[in-house]
């Protein structure tokens, strides 16, 4: 459902460019600008033609793009495998002695169902055959990943053959229970459950007045459902109030809705087009298809309609006239044009309202449940993320989507309580014990809300649990820089350290960040790091610390004594900084705790690490760790963490 989602958004330029031609082509008709012998009308028809025509082409594509790549396959391969088996099986394109024709009425219901089935097809294909051919290594990655492709690929292109004549059997079988009985039944019968298919026809993508069409006799819309009103009229005109689903009503409780950006301008986005009936964008966008938190007023609001008119046309409130109007006139003028008084367009307007009040509800509850990319597409732009990062938010949006929605929703809170708040970073000093001088500080991650209460960086762990620590990494190491450079214009040049994730410390492109932002501030920079970084990938942790150190940038073990250290791997890394957390520190008093606390700092001096005490708040503790001929404290006995403009004043005491 995710790639579909994705597959349609890219598919937004191609929406609008549709809904633009066939409306200019209309548009220039109607008001008399061209004539149908002109060439300009020849030129505009033709590319509108077109793009209806490619149509179920363009969805193909797509889907089967955006499918194959996020199941782990080739996204172009898997978009060819999905075109080759549309023009097969869809009869898009019918071979005779006159030629080859292209038909996309019928088309369209096999867009989304055939990329979908060879996707998963290729996936299965690709994990189940053996992957033991091409191992020479005389040919590229790439060529051999194509190479190990070609099996998958026939495999799947022939199994579509033996899967979708029995797909569509079953569907033939459930359609011939819901044909809609003409014998006996009433124009309005008839009309009301045409109404009804062809929406579910759409739920699912489909165009579903085509496939209605297709499949079903509606020789009824031609006939009277009033005296002097045609059935079409009636619905074109008091029904699909702006398009399949009256999705005027829905743009309209799209603008009411507070914090949903998203539904905000998809629904701006697709006004202009909704005006004249066109219904793809906010359809497929929003989206609308597939979406069944929607799926409810989707059916109900064209219901409410049809039953609201005719019971007041019915009833002689509504005053009409038969008429020839195009399906794309506009709301208010159809109902100018149709009713015989200010009744008939003063009843359409009733008709938004209430189904705006219907949609608004479950739009509502639809952007609750789907926040999480908006929260964090706002909070990358606030934090001036990178290119490189914000390109894979789609990619994080699908894998996140696979976890719980209680943890999802946890996400999206924190993000959203993120970006409507102020990050910044506080400094807490670090002491050399038997000057009183400032040594250092350590930038702490602190979180302003709007209402200027300040609090600690509560939110880290849900990032964690979400692998999102990422973009908070970024806005550290960049805002760190940014403290360092106003400090340097004024003189001076404190030793800041600063805290990262783990993963940092195995990107190679993170450490290259790091080493290109601070090349302005040699030993100024020490990067904390737990120790869980290093347990899996030594080597390469190694390498990149011995990179940061060639920078002048050194690299310091953070919360020592809360994990898993092992102290012989700490002698294989260059790391010669490390800080005993204070929950180590509790642990002296007990006996046991006293004596490990001490002999771990003896093995940190004999190995000449520099160490520093975290977490110092009494008198006792700072005489404790100084009897250990521990040098740096740091703790709320000197001073909380404090906000950048004074810890210049703060460094130039005698801290006693």
């Amino acid at each position: 459902m995710l790639s579909l989602r994705e597959s349609f958004i890219a598919l937004l330029p191609y929406f609008a460019c549709s809904a633009l031609a066939i409306l200019v082509l209309n548009a220039a008709v109607n008001f008399s600008f061209i004539s149908s012998s002109d060439v300009l009308y020849n030129v505009i028809q033709k590319s509108s033609n077109a793009i209806l025509l490619l149509f179920p082409v363009m969805v193909v594509l797509s889907v089967g793009y955006h499918l194959s790549k996020n199941l782990g396959q080739s996204a172009i391969v898997g978009s060819m495998l999905a075109l080759i088996a549309f023009t097969i099986h869809s009869d898009f394109l019918t071979f005779s002695p006159q030629g080859v024709f292209v038909d996309a009425t019928g088309a369209s219901a096999y867009a989304i169902l055939i990329p979908s089935l060879t996707s998963y097809l290729l996936m299965f294909a690709y994990k189940l055959l053996p992957q033991t051919f091409f191992e020479s290594t005389l040919i590229s990655g790439f060529l051999k990943e194509k190479l190990l492709l070609i099996l998958p690929f026939a495999v799947a292109f022939f199994s579509v053959y033996l899967i979708v004549p029995v797909i569509e059997s079953i569907i033939q079988a459930v359609l011939l229970n819901v044909v809609p009985m003409e014998d006996g039944s009433s124009v309005a019968e008839q009309l009301f459950k045409r109404m009804v298919m062809i929406h579910g026809f759409w739920f699912f993508g489909v165009h579903g007045d085509n496939i209605y069409s297709i499949m079903f006799n509606q020789s009824f819309l031609d006939a009277d459902i009033f005296p002097g009103l045609k059935a079409k009229t009636f619905y074109d005109t008091f029904v699909l109030i702006g398009g399949t689903g009256c999705f005027i009503g829905l743009i309209v409780a799209a603008l009411f809705l507070t914090n949903a950006s998203h539904e905000k301008n998809i629904a701006r986005i697709a006004m202009p087009f909704s005006i004249f009936n066109f219904c793809e964008i906010i359809l497929f966008a929003l989206p609308v298809f597939l979406n069944p938190l929607l799926l409810i007023p989707f059916i109900v609001v064209p219901c409410f309609n049809f039953v609201v008119s005719y019971f007041l046309i019915s009833a002689g409130a509504v005053g009409y006239q038969e008429v020839s109007i195009s399906w794309m006139t506009p709301t208010i003028i159809n109902g100018s044009m149709v009713g015989t008084d200010l009744v008939a367009p003063i009843l359409q307007v009733f008709l938004i309202i209430c189904n705006a009040c219907i949609y608004y509800p479950f739009l509502r509850l639809s952007s609750e449940k789907n926040d999480y990319q908006l929260a964090f597409n706002k909070l990358s732009s606030q934090l001036n993320v990178s290119e490189r990062f914000a390109a894979k938010s789609e990619q994080r949006f699908i894998e996140q989507q696979r976890e719980t929605n209680s943890s999802l929703m946890q996400l999206t809170t924190v993000l959203n309580t993120i970006s409507q708040s102020r990050l910044a970073l506080y400094y807490q000093p670090q002491i050399d014990i038997e000057t009183g001088k400032v040594c250092g500080f350590e930038a702490l991650l602190r979180l302003i809300k709007k209402d200027g209460t300040i609090t600690g960086p509560y939110f880290l762990d849900t990032l964690i649990e979400h692998k999102q620590t990422a973009i908070i990494d970024h806005w550290v190491i960049k805002q760190a820089q940014r403290d360092l450079r106003q400090w340097k214009n004024v003189g001076f040049e404190p030793v800041i350290s600063i805290n990262v994730n783990p993963d940092v410390l195995t990107s190679e492109s993170m450490i290259n960040k790091i080493c290109d932002l601070y090349t302005d501030f040699p030993n100024q920079v020490k990067i904390e790091i737990v120790e869980s970084s290093y347990l899996t990938q030594q080597s390469l942790v190694t390498k990149h610390i011995e990179k940061l150190r060639s920078r002048n940038i050194e690299t310091v073990l953070d919360d020592f004594g809360t994990g898993y250290s092992s102290l012989s791997m700490l002698a294989n890394l260059p790391v010669k900084h490390v800080k005993l957390d204070r929950k180590f520190l509790l642990q002296c008093q007990q006996p046991a705790g006293e004596v490990l606390y001490q002999q771990v700092s003896e093995i940190f001096a004999k190995l000449g690490f520099s160490v520093v005490a975290e977490g110092i708040e009494t008198e006792q503790e700072l005489a404790w760790v100084k009897s250990l001929g521990i040098q740096t404290a740091q703790g709320w006995l000197y001073a909380p963490a404090l906000p950048k403009h004074t810890i210049h004043d703060f460094a130039l005491k005698i801290v006693k």
